[in-house]
């Protein structure tokens, strides 16, 4: 009942509490429209007490200068069912929706979608994580396309020094660490617990592929599947312990994918580049 006479309640009031703060500021559960911004200092905006704003729904879209340092972050009374991390906007044009059920607050994105999460979190039975996308096909077909999700950068223009369509960052500051593996990106491949039918496919953790249109002429500026860089300034470190690669769960056997080569000289090479400089990996199309 209390939630249908806040609904009600919700209908029958007239939206007249808009507010732009630019200094942290605590939301009351009439503060329907907020449009923040930043003037020195990163901002914090607390929703209203989820129980007390239940049936209702707040817009909150960021304005002016607020940047990756001058945040706008969002947070809750510790009182949302099932919230992860407080949101922090770092741009302009950025925000959401933000219902009450009276347990939770549920949120919607709106605006240009850049959000950053912070979370204090030490549970060791919780991964955390700001978004998830999952797809789950039902239908057996031989024709089907599927992807979960598409990162498309077009342009017909001269784009500028670089670009990415997608981009992975870890950052662990100044004495973050993990004690396990740690990786910018992870694929990971789970293969069917049985047969496959006729054997049909190919599967791999990594697609590449480069397309070379008709009409293409690159001048002689390279091209490659895989362009690694190594900076920093402690970079010598690298140079002394660096891998180009690290795989395990591999057994050293003849016909094995790791074996002893016993064929003796090379048949032939892959070009790579070093530094500026081209190297040839040598390989021999005789096996151990």
């Amino acid at each position: 009942m209390g939630l249908e006479q806040n609904n009600e309640q919700h209908y029958r009031e007239v939206v007249d509490k808009f507010h732009d703060p630019s200094a942290t500021y605590a939301m009351t559960t009439r503060d329907y429209v907020l449009r923040p911004t930043v003037v020195a200092a990163a901002i914090i905006i607390t929703l209203p007490p989820v129980a007390e704003a239940k049936g209702r729904f707040y817009t909150i879209l960021t304005r002016g200068v607020v940047t990756g340092t001058l945040t706008v972050t969002v947070a809750d009374n510790d009182d949302s069912e099932n919230w992860v991390a407080d949101i922090a906007f770092d741009g302009p044009n950025q925000g959401g929706v933000f219902y009450s059920d009276g347990l939770k607050w549920v949120i919607s994105p709106i605006g240009i979608q850049g959000v950053a999460f912070t979370s204090a979190r030490t549970d060791a039975a919780t991964v955390i994580r700001s978004s998830a996308t999952s797809l789950t096909l039902t239908g057996a077909s031989a024709t089907n396309m599927a992807e979960a999700a598409r990162f498309t950068l077009s342009s017909n223009v001269l784009v500028g020094v670089w670009a990415n369509a997608l981009v992975g960052v870890l950052n662990f500051n100044t004495v973050g660490y993990v004690t396990g593996l740690a990786g910018a990106i992870c694929a990971e491949l789970d293969l069917p617990a049985g047969a496959i039918p006729g054997g049909s496919g190919t599967y791999c953790c990594f697609e590449a592929e480069l397309n070379f249109p008709t009409g293409f002429v690159g001048g002689g500026v390279p091209v490659s599947f895989f362009c690694l860089n190594v900076w920093g300034g402690t970079v010598a470190q690298f140079d002394d312990f660096g891998l180009l690669f690290d795989i395990t769960g591999v057994t050293i056997a003849t016909t094995h994918f790791m074996q002893v080569n016993t064929a003796g000289a090379a048949t032939h090479a892959l070009r790579c580049r070093v530094n500026g400089v081209l190297y040839y990996i040598m390989l021999t199309d005789t096996g151990a």
